[in-house]
């Protein structure tokens, strides 16, 4: 009875220790285990090359990897040294330090250089590949955008006269010449554009609509009580880079019109629509027709105007300072004659550019984005 007592507590004791030993190798397997606190994913259309702290790795791109090619490593706490390469682009180099248990993610995609531009405005050098290594947070998530209901209707003219209604999709502002009285219509953005009604006395007209880089002329009659729309949209021309030729910032726009009758749409109004023409003229509308007034607009003889239709709120950066931009706003920023770059940023997208500014001589930029949201561009007046 004894000694099958003792044979149960020996039996009983190695079990234990069999359960502690298999313990502490669980933990010390655990504790071994990397803990991956970097991460870079590779956008980029091909392999990219990542030496990071004299060490190269090879991150596949998005031709084998169409979620992007990832790369993850376990990095100690402190300063680390990078430098990511792609054959035949230029390389980015930098530095980031981590803190005890932060984890940083980084991806990679490709921008462009702006171009080179002498002071005397001729081209030097085309625009050039560049990678660009960005931080991310992976569990950022979009912001969604409620859609704006368009809720606009014409409104019925005056008795005795006609109405037009200049709707702009382009993302600019619209010079409106009709009969030789200027008129000014806000920049479209996105699916939502800008309108102007105005009244004019029944009759002939013919009129210019013209945005920096394109016009189109056309002609119009109208009768008392009808209401026409004229919609006016434009393509973007591409950007041809003439080393040695003079740099164009202005791209060309190649401008389209159409027409419609909106007089069944029309609501009654007990105030006459808003209206905004530039300035009167000698060769205004016949003698019976509106004549409306609007403020002038800013202008500068000096300095750097910069014109924001980009949609949301504009960052510019230029001579080291930055400044916030109102959506349909401006700014005139007080610089010294020279040349200066200048990048144009609003969330997830941005440009850059050079801007050369001459002695008691004004500059304009107007900043703009595409339907899409994703491509920003900037051009000068």
């Amino acid at each position: 009875m004894v000694k099958n007592i003792s044979t149960m507590v020996l039996g009983l004791m190695i079990a234990v220790a069999s359960i502690l030993a298999f313990s502490v190798q669980a933990s010390h397997a655990q504790e071994s285990t990397p803990v991956v606190n970097f991460t870079l994913i590779n956008y980029i259309g091909q392999e990219l090359f990542l030496d990071l702290d004299d060490v190269t790795y090879t991150v596949p791109g998005t031709d084998t990897a169409p979620e992007g090619g990832m790369l993850t490593l376990q990095l100690n706490p402190g300063e680390h040294k990078f430098a990511a390469n792609v054959p035949g682009v230029i390389g980015e180099a930098g530095e980031f330090t981590l803190a005890p248990g932060e984890s940083l993610f980084k991806a990679a995609r490709l921008d462009q250089t702006p171009p080179s531009i002498g002071p005397d405005g001729v081209l030097l050098a085309e625009p050039k590949d560049i990678v660009d290594l960005f931080d991310f947070d992976p569990n950022a998530q979009p912001v969604e955008e409620t859609p704006v209901a368009d809720t606009w209707q014409p409104v019925t003219p005056v008795a005795g006269q006609a109405s037009l209604v200049w709707i702009n999709y382009i993302g600019d502002e619209l010079t409106v010449d009709l009969n030789g009285q200027l008129y000014k219509v806000a920049p479209g953005t996105g699916d939502s554009p800008s309108r102007l009604q105005i009244d004019v006395a029944p009759g002939y007209y013919t009129y210019t609509a013209s945005v920096p880089g394109g016009s189109i002329n056309n002609e119009v009659t109208l009768v008392a009580g009808q209401v026409v729309g004229l919609t006016i949209t434009g393509t973007q021309e591409e950007r041809v880079y003439d080393v040695g030729e003079k740099y164009n910032y202005l791209l060309g726009v190649d401008m389209q019109v159409s027409q419609e009758d909106l007089t069944a749409q029309t609501m009654a109004v007990t105030e006459e629509p808003l209206v905004t023409p530039v300035e009167d003229s000698a060769s205004a509308l016949p003698e019976d027709a509106s004549q409306p007034v609007i403020d002038e607009p800013l202008s500068t003889t000096e300095g750097l105007l910069v014109k924001n239709y980009a949609g949301e709120t504009l960052t510019f950066t230029i001579h080291e300072q930055t400044y916030s931009i109102l959506n349909n706003d401006q700014l005139i920023i007080d610089l010294p004659p020279g040349s200066y770059n200048f990048t144009a940023s609003r969330p997830f997208v941005a440009t850059t550019g050079t801007v050369n500014l001459q002695p008691d001589q004004g500059v304009e930029l107007s900043v703009a984005i595409n339907i899409a949201g994703d491509v920003m561009s900037v051009y000068q007046n």
